[in-house]
């Protein structure tokens, strides 16, 4: 067993030969560079083919094995046939996958390749195989898995087809996972190896956590290979990780490889040795001249490699600032000091090191702007914070101000299938309503610029705990006052803030009409049933679906009559916390789980015709789903804190008791140690029994919260309140609106480019 260290972590657990990167004649400087223009699994890519010739000069056959294959019985077999035909590549599934939807599929295996990386027998004298495999890893534009296959077409091997040698996500749907004598088989036959490579040891309830799509090989479907994976979990250890902060300070990300990756196509001959070392402290005077520093020849637009990189790989920023370099050169560089420093993708080290080393900004001046809201925000996305936004264009029309909409599509996972009422009105006025919430306001604001310039600005901001963290203060600096749902959500964001907070409550979902539809329709037994809904992308903690679980499970026993109804949305974007649902859920069959989007009628449908809603929630902003429940008369069962409370009460719902506790780790962006609620799932269990046996007050309950979200929650009542607040305005929106002298731009533009 040959081991390389790349970072110096490996603690050796017996007779291995534990080799160096230099061992293997790999100096620092490579290291360093390749380690920033290759994602970490290819950086390792790249060193295989070294490790495997040291190996091969021991013996005449070596077995590639990634780290995260557990080797469960002999693989000799692979070995004899690359004895025989030099390389053994194993398939990635021994059949054809249907396009299902299932993850991994046909595109899939166009992406990755038809062949596994994990597992590679090979022949000492395979000479043109290793040296076409480290030539094809070296280069970051076919450092994906297809390298194999490009491998395979110019250099001998054997392909076998025999799914037992290797179980994985990609083990379907031919292969038949099965356990005899409690071993793991397939097809049969002993299976010889697991593919844990893509397993999260803290989520060991999906064999690949990345995966797009819901999972064609599910742990809950296979409980020997379940279990396997948790004590394999259990067991494994993990050293550090390769550099990921450069020696100026900034953590590597995209935008920085895309710089390296970009000068290494225009280097002589694609010379590793002509880019700087990226991770040597001893040389970042280097790297900072060569990165940030403009170039003499004017080749970076006059900006230094990194903001010219950023710049070009920006179509919208193009067409913004066309002029660059140029007459929009300033615009764009307070555009990277007030917004692109605090998005995501660049770092905020690089541009500020960077906006040192240019001379001067020139904000553009705009013209006037009329009384009247633009609407910023997820107006077509189904998804909460998406429909607070379309219901205060409701508000709007209601209380008859003059407003103009912009959709923002970006930068979103859930489905944008909603409908919205689009303003003809022209833009821009002289206040901007920005209806995302507080960690999406810089990015959001940077991308309608022309829409803020001298426009009053309010961010309608939703947060569902009672702390709120510095991470998300930032968007402070993009508002003059903060619009939120709740007075919840007003105790928890106010004391932090510089800018006014005001409780501005959206008008709640009144009834729509319901298309005649029957359980059947929709696919449901004819039996009473509870229903809860929720997005996997909101948290699936905060949300609770398993306190729901066992709290219906307390409620009922099996087969006693009541059906559980578990409907979400986005799944497929978190597949580890929906296997987690289903494996807790297997085996029940009073509970259902429908994880497809509906359109909007069979949704409304579906809350039309249960017999109570239930929300065990730990926290929330606001809770339309519970407002709609309750705006149809339906029994609604809720957790007694956070935003619901501002048109939930014991009159018109059956409110759950609770106790504080403390939020986990894994559950951001929530704070970790902050506070949210534990309901009492005995107490919600009572309720739920309630609802079946006492239908005269479940009646009373639902007529009750009709009437409330009808008479203190309409569009009319929300359009007076925001009107209200518009008109104290007044004064700060005409402020607004007053053009800027020349001079004062100029110096606003100098004094962020020099903070």
């Amino acid at each position: 067993m040959h081991v390389l260290d790349l970072d110096g972590s490996y603690v050796p657990l017996g007779n291995e030969h534990v080799l160096t990167p230099q061992d293997l004649g790999i100096d620092a400087h490579e290291l360093h560079v390749r380690a920033m223009l290759l994602e970490p699994v290819s950086l390792v890519r790249w060193t295989q083919p070294a490790l495997l010739r040291r190996a091969l000069q021991t013996g005449p056959t070596a077995l590639a094995v990634s780290a995260g294959v557990l080797v469960l019985g002999d693989l000799a077999e692979l070995v004899d046939i690359a004895t025989r035909d030099q390389v053994c590549l194993l398939t990635r599934s021994a059949q054809a996958l249907p396009a299902d939807g299932a993850w991994p599929g046909p595109a899939d295996l166009m992406a990755t390749g038809s062949y596994t990386p994990h597992l590679i027998a090979v022949r000492r004298d395979a000479t043109a195989f290793l040296d076409l495999w480290e030539e094809l890893a070296a280069d970051p534009r076919t450092a994906s898995d297809r390298w194999l296959e490009v491998a395979a077409s110019h250099v001998p091997h054997r392909s076998v087809r025999a799914a037992r040698f290797l179980v994985s996500a990609w083990t379907a749907p031919a292969a038949r996972i099965g356990e005899a004598a409690g071993a793991l088989t397939v097809d049969g036959a002993p299976a010889g190896a697991v593919d844990f490579t893509g397993l999260d040891p803290g989520a060991p309830w999906l064999l690949d956590p990345s995966a797009d799509g819901p999972p064609r090989v599910r742990l809950s479907a296979h409980p020997l290979l379940a279990t396997l994976a948790t004590q394999y979990a259990a067991q494994v250890r993990s050293g550090s990780e390769v550099p990921t902060a450069i020696s100026l300070g900034a953590t590597v990300h995209p935008q920085l490889r895309a710089v390296f990756r970009a000068a290494l196509d225009r280097s002589p001959e694609r010379s590793i040795g002509s880019l700087p070392d990226p991770f040597d402290p001893d040389r970042a005077h280097e790297l900072a001249d060569w990165l940030l520093h403009p170039a003499a020849d004017g080749s970076d637009r006059g900006l230094g490699r990194y903001l010219a990189s950023v710049y070009q790989s920006r179509p919208d920023l193009q067409a913004t600032f066309p002029g660059v370099p140029g007459e929009h050169v300033g615009a764009f560089l307070a555009w990277a000091h007030d917004h692109g420093r605090h998005e995501d993708a660049y770092s905020p080290v690089l541009i500020d090191l960077a906006l040192k080393a240019v001379e001067h900004i020139e904000p553009p001046v705009t013209h006037g702007r009329r009384a009247g809201v633009n609407v910023v925000g997820y107006l077509r996305a189904e998804l909460g914070i998406g429909e607070s936004a379309r219901l205060m264009l409701d508000a709007l029309t209601a209380g008859g101000i003059s407003h103009a909409t912009a959709s923002v599509d970006r930068y979103l996972q859930s489905r944008q299938g909603a409908a919205y009422s689009a303003s003809a009105a022209d833009a821009p006025f002289d206040t901007t309503l920005l209806c995302v919430n507080a960690d999406m306001t810089p990015t959001v604001a940077a991308s309608v610029p022309s829409l803020l310039a001298r426009s009053y600005r309010i961010g309608m901001w939703y947060w569902e705990v009672e702390d709120f963290p510095a991470s998300q203060h930032d968007g402070f600096r993009h508002v003059d006052e903060v619009w939120v749902a709740t007075d919840f959500v007003r105790r928890a964001i106010e004391p932090h803030s510089r800018v006014p907070v005001r409780t501005i409550t959206p008008p709640l979902p009144q009834p729509r009409p319901v298309p005649g539809r029957t359980r059947a329709d929709l696919g449901l037994p004819e039996r009473p049933f509870f229903l809860f809904t929720f997005d996997y992308l909101s948290t699936v903690e905060r949300k609770n679906p398993w306190g729901l679980v066992d709290a219906f499970q307390t409620a009922f026993a099996p087969g006693s009559g009541p059906l559980l109804v578990i409907k979400s949305i986005n799944s497929d974007r978190r597949p580890d916390q929906a296997e987690r649902l289903r494996l807790r859920v297997a085996g029940s069959p009073d509970i259902l789980l429908l994880e497809d989007y509906l359109d909007a009628a069979d949704r409304d449908t579906l809350v039309a015709l249960c017999d109570c809603f239930v929300s065990l929630h730990r926290s929330e902003g606001l809770g339309l789903t519970m407002a709609e429940a309750m705006a149809l008369g339906k029994p609604v069962i809720a957790t007694g804190y956070s935003g619901n409370l501002q048109f939930m009460t014991e009159a018109n719902s059956f409110l759950v008791p609770w106790t504080p506790t403390s939020i986990p780790t894994g559950c951001e962006p929530y704070p970790a140690g902050g506070t949210w609620a534990e309901p009492d799932l005995a107490a919600a269990a009572r309720l739920m029994r309630t609802v079946l046996t006492d239908p005269d007050l479940a009646a009373a309950r639902g007529r009750q919260a009709a009437q409330d979200i009808r008479r203190l929650h309409s569009a009319e009542l929300a359009g007076r309140q925001v009107a209200a607040r518009l008109t104290e305005l007044i004064p700060a929106r005409r402020a607004r609106r007053r053009p800027a002298r020349r001079d004062q731009l100029l110096a606003l533009g100098r004094r962020a480019l020099h903070a």
